[in-house]
């Protein structure tokens, strides 16, 4: 057995790691989005719908606003299961010279300039 057999040919998996934060910042901003009760919408709706004051301008704004946000939690919750699906497939280490391990932060930083 040469030496060149027992070296270790694999790399760590850079882009898995930079799906795993990925993960998290989208996980962070859906609970932001969705803090706690009711639609993520009703911080705004509700003062405009319950201030004593009748408007039906801005009842329609209201109506209008809540129709074209809906299914915003479920996107991020769909993008996180989506992330997590990718994670699964992706292994720890990867081949030597793949893309996805040394090679990924050059590759990263130059799909983000472009």
């Amino acid at each position: 057995m040469t030496p060149e057999d027992t070296e270790d040919t694999t790399e760590p998996n850079l882009f898995r790691n930079t799906l795993q934060s990925a993960k998290t910042t989208v996980s962070n901003c859906g609970n932001n989005v969705y803090s706690g009760y009711g639609s993520p919408l009703d911080a705004i709706a509700n003062p405009l719908a319950n201030g004593g004051w009748v408007c039906t301008e801005a009842d329609s704004w209201i109506a209008e606003l809540k129709e074209q946000c809906t299914g915003i939690p479920e996107a991020f919750d769909d993008a996180v299961s989506t992330i997590q699906a990718r994670i699964g497939s992706e292994p720890d280490m990867v081949p030597e010279n793949d893309w996805r391990g040394n090679n990924w932060p050059r590759q990263w930083r130059m799909q983000s300039m472009y």
